[in-house]
């Protein structure tokens, strides 16, 4: 894969990568059944190459972070076990939470990378140093995009940009390395910050 001049200069600055989840992290489909306790679930599909991906930016030093609209308890069981750092449930618009993590870690925007699918990402990509996009976005957020994946959302896109952010910084032979001395996702897990819409918006309403 061929990256031009101007893409790894910014991919050289980035120290945390960003993510939506349905559509990203998944391939868009939402799964729902009802339990014999008349209780309603969803169902998440996830990749285990983008599982894989969290533990080896995890590894390599990188903040990772979650903002999604939805709000299913296997998200967050899912990133719990994967030592991601921060898990934004709720959020129909994602500036609000970009802007809570630049303040909770004192990175700027040109050090984040945000990968998205749909309309209600737009505002995040318009704003972080590398936006990228799936395969299977929407036009409008392809076109905001520095860099769209090759492969579809919750078939290893997000694999594929964390790829992209290591081999851009010299770290892919680190990883290999790793993988051979059966090292990977072997760093320490922070707990996973989970910020809720609902504590902020006392008139929240779950349009999902």
């Amino acid at each position: 894969m061929q990256i031009d001049e101007q893409l790894n200069s910014k991919l050289k600055k980035i120290k945390a990568v960003l993510t939506d989840v349905d559509g990203v992290l998944t391939d868009s489909t939402m799964n729902f059944f009802v339990t014999p306790q008349g209780q309603t679930v969803e169902v998440k599909k996830f990749s285990a190459y983008d599982g894989i991906a969290f533990h080896l930016l995890r590894d390599a030093g990188f903040i990772t972070g979650i903002i999604t609209g939805g709000n299913a308890p296997a998200t967050e069981w899912r990133f719990r076990s994967l030592g991601v750092d921060f898990l934004y449930y709720n959020f129909l618009s994602k500036l609000t939470p970009l802007q809570d993590f630049m303040e909770r870690t004192g990175l700027k925007a040109e050090e984040i990378i945000f990968v998205g699918d749909d309309l209600i990402d737009m505002q995040a990509l318009n704003i972080v140093g590398v936006p990228c996009a799936t395969q299977n976005a929407c036009t409008e957020v392809k076109s905001s995009a520095v860099y769209i994946t090759q492969k579809a959302g919750g078939k290893g896109a997000f694999r594929e940009v964390a790829e992209l952010v290591l081999k851009a910084q010299g770290l892919w032979p680190q990883m290999l390395k790793n993988a051979q001395e059966g090292k990977i996702g072997h760093s320490a897990k922070k707990k996973l910050q989970v910020i809720d819409y609902k504590t902020w918006n006392p008139a929240y309403k779950n349009v999902f």
